[in-house]
């Protein structure tokens, strides 16, 4: 009986809803999406579920008394907001108000404007949501959790300072967030903002601005809300293939060129592979070892050995810049502070810095930079030489240092350059490679909070984030079991950059040759599986406007699995892998498989479905990582950085293996790969599990390619475009394969066992 009751009450709450949605009339209504408006309240349904509802938008924190419906189109709704309060500071301060909605795609944008408005404020009613997004760093507390729920943040680039939160320096902000209830959140300003979240059963947006410029992506999943994200700021910044492989650095390069150059040599001979390199400040003459932007004694005629890391070693070569010139004041344009930033909006300024790293560096090789501050003593209130507000300043600097790096290096080099910064905020996307985590401290709780930061970041809808393996701040050496699961985690970022000298510079160094055998194992198995990855990293950052970032939180890819909202130490790398990193000194961890089919990667016959929690012990020598049943990844050979001194060149036989996880029946995955080998071409690569067949389909590609598909019996035959095939069945793991020809149309059919 008490079970019946309960029943009954589901299905009289469920019913209630439904008929009170239908009780009234939408004021706007195109296919799934409606717009209601009752009681100035204003509802945006999809596919007859709220998503949002807007309580009020104030203006100057003044509430309108009266909203009307002024105006509907197809496209379009227009309301008239009547205020009957002055602000109090403005004679002309308006009495009504209109603010427009435009419908396109999967996006709302709401646009409101008055030359007396200062300050906007969106009051939403909270849905019993969950929140994330706006700041990578640990806010509050420290807390890894990447759910804001129930908590106030501020939207201001370096506005926590350095408050203890890890990791330090932690820098990328943005007026972007999503929900659990289906819909991302983005308010197009540099403007600094606050944002409360579910708090006495409200959701606040502020910022103070007097433009209203707001959107809402609607979306089932992080892909699809960045998606229409990307639509609106621009597609994210291309990333070249020596970007996307292992990259190492020092903090202090005493030796100057010739420990750059033994480093790579050492790493050669222990045939550890990698593809570029950077030298850190300071190199430079001048004030900081930084302001003259050119290289120094250390390092003396960078074009001949700069030349010898491109053409002996296959690997690209990279420095540290910063906006800002410190004492130095022989400089156009600098803002009035002693650090010496630099007005990056002043003509004379951006000539001179750029002329600077055209002549000193881009001339004799420098494919890209780590661009650093921006953020730390920042002069919020400096006058520019183009009108800025204090409100803007810190948010609209950072942007603008972004820009102006990606335009100084592509007139140098065109799209083959790269370039990542610890500080960015929203907008910076299509002129920034990647985001860099800061000063990470070199023990387990940095580790452990710079995978937290690098969940946060994909929230951001920053594509591609890396740290320093191995950390920055501390002692120098670190333990080698701390070191070897820093290297595994590394090799599963979006850029996988280690760093081999001390702490800060300081301490003693740790480059694999001053460590065990083991160690360099280790060191050397996480570089090779990242080069063997490069055909799918290259591949998922280089399609982010479609398929979201590449390390995907949980919760940003199964928004309705309640289980993944706190999860900080999981994340799917792409569409494929969904990686469980160690981030302990325990050998173990507990781990949790979302809906559907998983396979081990270290043995394809270990099968689990989700969802489903349990507990496993992970040797040093191992890290968990699992394929998602109905997914397709690449692996193969098709770029040699270092490698080349000790295998044989590639350049006339690069292969690729295209690696085949059918789902369920009906279910259907597609792969956007990105062509290295043919101009970059993207070409669309699909599997589909249909009733009594596997179908694999992809245009020609650029190399000659292998066909790897997980199926647990032989299958009777393979057809390529309806002719039988020859193929191979390992039944070991099982998996069939089968060779294919480059710049081949590829239609492959594959039957089960009679």
């Amino acid at each position: 009986m008490i079970h019946r009751s309960r029943i009954i009450l589901v299905f009289g709450l469920v019913f209630f809803t439904f008929i009170n949605l239908l009780g009234s009339q939408p004021i706007w209504e195109k296919g799934q999406y409606k717009i209601f408006l009752q009681n100035n309240v204003l509802e945006l349904v999809h596919d007859q579920s709220k998503i949002v509802v807007i309580k009020s938008f104030e203006f100057n924190f003044i509430q309108p008394d009266t909203v009307l419906v002024e105006r509907v189109t197809a496209d379009t709704v227009i309301l008239k907001l009547i205020l009957s309060e002055s602000d109090g500071f403005h004679n002309d301060f308006p009495s009504q108000v209109f603010v427009t909605i435009a419908q396109f795609d999967n996006t709302f944008h709401f646009t409101a404007s008055h030359k007396t408005f200062n300050h906007v404020t969106i009051i939403m009613k909270d849905l019993n949501e969950q929140y994330f997004g706006l700041i990578e760093k640990l806010y509050p507390h420290n807390t890894r959790n990447p759910d804001l729920r129930g908590n106030v943040v501020d939207v201001e680039v370096y506005g926590y300072g350095n408050q203890d939160y890890a990791e330090n320096y932690a820098s990328a902000y943005s007026a972007f967030y999503m929900s659990s209830a289906g819909y991302g959140s983005f308010f197009d300003t540099f403007a600094k903002g606050r944002y409360q979240f579910a708090i006495n059963g409200i959701t606040e947006i502020y910022h103070q601005t007097g433009v209203l410029d707001w959107y809402i992506f609607c979306g089932k999943d992080g892909e699809a809300i960045h998606k229409e994200y990307f639509q609106i700021i621009g597609r994210p910044k291309y990333v070249p293939m020596w970007a996307c492989g292992p990259i190492f650095w020092r903090d202090q390069n005493n030796g100057g060129k010739d420990e750059i150059l033994n480093d790579i040599k050492m790493f050669s001979e222990l045939k550890i592979p990698l593809t570029a390199c950077w030298a850190d400040r300071p190199y430079s003459n001048g004030a900081h070892e930084w302001s003259k932007m050119d290289f120094n004694s250390k390092f003396s005629e960078p074009g001949k050995w700069i030349k010898t890391i491109n053409e002996k070693y296959g690997m690209e070569f990279m420095t540290w810049v910063g906006p800002l010139t410190k004492s130095d004041k022989d400089f156009p344009g600098l803002l009035p502070n002693d650090q010496g930033y630099i007005d990056l909006t002043n003509p004379e300024a951006l000539k001179e810095f750029e002329s600077r790293l055209n002549k000193n560096q881009y001339a004799v090789g420098v494919r890209g930079h780590k661009i650093d501050r921006a953020d730390e003593g920042f002069p919020a209130t400096a006058q520019w030489y183009a009108p800025i507000s204090e409100s803007e300043s810190r948010n609209k600097y950072i942007y603008l240092y972004a820009k102006v790096i990606d335009e100084f290096l592509w007139r140098a080099h065109g799209k083959n350059q790269f370039d990542f910064a610890r500080a960015a905020f929203h907008r910076c996307q299509p002129f920034l490679s990647a985001v860099w985590g800061g000063d990470s401290r070199s023990n387990w709780q940095g580790l452990a909070s710079s995978e937290a930061n690098a969940m946060r970041c994909g929230f951001l809808g920053f594509p591609v984030w890396g740290g320093d393996t191995g950390g920055y701040l501390g002692d120098g050496r670190i333990e080698e079991d701390l070191y070897i699961r820093w290297l595994q985690w590394g090799a599963w970022n979006g850029m996988f950059e280690v760093k081999i000298d001390g702490a800060g510079g300081s301490g003693e160094d740790r480059p694999p040759w001053k460590y065990s055998v083991q160690l360099q194992n280790a060191f050397r198995d996480a570089c090779k599986l990242r080069i063997e990855l490069l055909p799918y990293i290259y591949s998922c950052v280089n399609t982010s406007y479609e398929s979201g970032v590449v390390m995907k939180p949980l919760a940003y890819q199964y928004p309705a699995d309640e289980n993944t909202y706190t999860i900080w130490d999981e994340y799917l790398f792409g569409s494929a892998f969904l990686i469980a990193p160690v981030l302990t000194k325990n050998n173990s961890r507990t781990i949790y498989l979302p809906k559907g089919r998983w396979y081990d990667y270290s043995n394809y016959n270990i099968e689990y479905n989700g969802p489903s929690t349990f507990t496993q012990n992970v040797p040093t020598t191992a890290t968990p990582v699992f394929i998602k049943g109905n997914s397709i990844f690449i692996t193969g050979q098709i770029y040699q950085g270092n490698s080349k001194i000790w295998e044989n060149n590639i350049s006339e036989n690069k292969r690729i293996i295209i690696h085949l996880f059918p789902g369920q029946i009906n279910e259907q995955a597609t792969f956007h790969y990105v062509d290295y080998c043919d101009n970059d071409k993207e070409k669309a690569m699909v599997l589909e599990h249909q009733a009594g067949k596997v179908v694999f389909t992809s245009e020609p590609l650029g190399t000659t390619s292998t066909i790897e598909l997980k199926c647990e019996m032989k299958p009777s035959k393979i057809l390529f475009d309806t002719i039988p095939v020859k193929f191979k069945y390992d039944k070991t793991r099982n998996m069939a394969s089968m060779q294919i020809e480059k710049n081949t149309s590829v239609h492959v059919e594959v039957l089960p066992p009679r």
